[in-house]
């Protein structure tokens, strides 16, 4: 019985980290958006209930078009990314 209360102790102190970890970069993605907000002219672009949406900086948002569906991926499975040439 201790050694189970023992082993359910090191995984929680183990979670502690990962937990604040997840927090942080959740908190640093927020941090993000906001900036990107604030500097952009063009807004930022995002998903929201499967449509791509520009977002500006008032909140005002514009749906650009249907977010296409994401990829599945098996383990293993080879993926081809096209390269995207800047203007």
């Amino acid at each position: 019985m201790k050694a189970k209360a023992k082993d359910k102790h090191a995984q929680n102190s183990m979670d502690a980290p990962d937990f604040m970890i997840s927090n942080k970069a959740k908190e640093a993605t927020r941090c993000a958006y906001a900036h990107a907000l604030q500097i952009s002219s063009q807004g930022v672009l995002r998903i929201k209930n499967g449509e791509l949406v520009r977002v500006l900086s008032d909140g005002s948002t514009t749906v650009v078009r249907k977010a296409k569906p994401h990829r599945s991926v098996t383990v293993g499975q080879v993926v081809t990314v096209r390269s995207v040439k800047s203007a």
